[in-house]
């Protein structure tokens, strides 16, 4: 078999092609979070949100109702450009585990006729638990800033010790 054959198989490929598939992940995640969040934030409105929330029995509706809908809007712009990926995947998962916890208890992960359905907020959340788990990536702010840090603080650490 060539080589190619038995990487796809096996499973192997190379750096640039997770990180592709990384970015790829990050702008589909991205794209649905805005999507919600800004439904949330300027259709809806924050202050219909935390009446929802309260109807649904979901606690604290006046803290929670904002911080989903500021969490998926804002935090869906900067995992765009894979900036403070880590955290907010965790406030990503917070916010999908609330869904998953009040709002799509006991439902089926298949969308009924009426639009009911914990798939949606499952694979939100497992998605976000792969960024957690597995970073944003070599296509990102994050490692562009990371990288420009290691340098900053070997040049530092070099002055400090007179060079070498």
């Amino acid at each position: 078999m060539q080589p190619f054959v038995l990487n796809a198989i096996a499973g192997t490929q190379s750096p640039i092609a997770t990180d592709v598939g990384l970015l790829i992940l990050r702008l589909a995640v991205a794209a649905v979070f805005i999507a919600h969040g800004w439904g949330d934030v300027f259709e809806a409105g924050v202050s219909n949100n935390v009446e929802n929330y309260r109807d649904a029995g979901i606690p604290l509706p006046t803290l929670s109702a904002p911080f989903a809908a500021y969490v998926q809007l804002i935090g869906g712009v900067l995992l765009v450009f894979g900036a403070l990926t880590r955290p907010l995947s965790a406030g990503f998962i917070i916010v999908m585990t609330g869904a998953l916890t009040f709002v799509h208890a006991g439902e089926s992960l298949v969308m009924g006729q009426d639009g009911s359905g914990a798939g949606y907020a499952f694979i939100m959340c497992a998605a976000s638990i792969m960024l957690l788990l597995a970073g944003p990536g070599r296509l990102s702010l994050d490692r562009l800033l990371a990288d420009r840090w290691a340098r900053l603080s070997r040049t530092v650490r070099g002055s400090q010790t007179g060079g070498t």
